[in-house]
């Protein structure tokens, strides 16, 4: 609108267009007057999730102890097999590895100066490496290997961060954490033990991701005891042992339609629908090629993996 349709509205004898427009100036935002098209936002986009997606986190292959203990046989299996996943970038995750790097460095900052990072008088160590196991495939052994958040030496406990939403807080309110995280904190325990170090308590901290105070945290705290662990390690094995018969005497295709064969999980699980044998979002002409038929004595292997652990710890 220019100057003189301004004068003219003002003294009156302004065209009903030129009126229009004084109105429509009158009730726009600041907002509205300014916005501009994001351009700039893809690009900005586009550098953060290549950054997140070449994380050491996102890169690593390996199976680690924070999936071993899933419910979900066919994802369980799919990751020892090392199909290859189709997911986008994971924001939410990533929020929760801002939060672990900042926990790393406070922690760290927390240890007196002057110790020798090789001697076992610090009172924290944070991202610890250890192995917590080996599993046996046709390609020999490898170990099993996973960093642990903290390990507070003085009380001999491990410390995960679990940093969530208000559902998971809910979930582990009424039923306590799920076989997934008690499972990760045995091995952590047991890889602990591997470095000759002293282990009693394992410590499960779920942080409000969404909270505006640690007020909604849930604190769990459990005795230390292998046996999840252990069986954990033993199913592992036993789906390898099993996914190897298949592969050496019918082939890598009828061991992968075995894998599609295996029980999801009851609840959730993550990683269901990025993988190759998942239908695309249940859409027909997207889904997955046929796949071989499975003779019936490698069906007949799948009632004798369990999804969930029945053995309850000793107390």
């Amino acid at each position: 609108m220019s100057a003189a349709d301004v004068l003219a509205v003002l003294n009156g004898a302004g065209s009903a267009e030129a009126t229009a427009q004084v109105d429509t100036v009158e009730k726009a935002t600041p907002y509205e007057l300014l916005r501009v098209e994001a351009s700039l936002w893809p690009q900005i986009r586009g550098l953060i999730e290549d950054n997140i997606g070449n994380a050491p986190r996102e890169r690593q292959k390996a199976i680690g102890p924070s999936e071993l203990g899933t419910d979900c046989l066919h994802c369980l299996a799919a990751k020892l097999a090392g199909w290859q996943r189709r997911r986008g970038v994971a924001w939410l995750p990533f929020i929760g590895t801002c939060v672990h790097e900042h926990f790393e460095r406070m922690f760290d900052g927390l240890n007196p100066q002057g110790f020798d990072s090789d001697v076992k008088h610090r009172p924290y160590e944070t991202e610890m490496r250890v192995t917590v196991g080996e599993l046996h495939g046709l390609e020999g052994g490898y170990p099993v290997r996973g960093s642990i958040d903290l390990y507070d030496r003085r009380s001999a406990s491990t410390v995960d961060w679990k940093i969530v939403g208000s559902t998971t807080l809910k979930d582990v309110k009424a039923h306590g954490p799920s076989q997934t995280y008690m499972v990760q904190a045995s091995l952590y325990g047991i890889g602990l033990r591997n470095e000759g170090e002293q282990v009693e308590r394992n410590c499960i901290f779920f942080l409000p991701r969404n909270g505006i105070s640690l007020n909604d945290a849930l604190p769990v705290e459990l005795r230390f005891s292998d046996k999840p662990g252990l069986w954990a390690l033993a199913r592992a094995q036993m789906l390898i042992t099993f996914m190897d018969l298949i592969e050496r005497q019918e082939g890598v295709d009828v061991r992968d339609a075995w894998i599609h064969l295996l029980p999801v999980s009851s609840t959730h699980c993550f990683d269901c629908g990025s993988w190759p044998d998942d239908a695309a979002n249940g859409i027909p002409e997207l889904s997955a090629p046929p796949t071989p038929e499975v003779p019936e004595r490698w069906r007949q292997l799948i009632p004798l993996l369990d999804p969930t652990m029945r053995e309850v710890p000793d107390m």
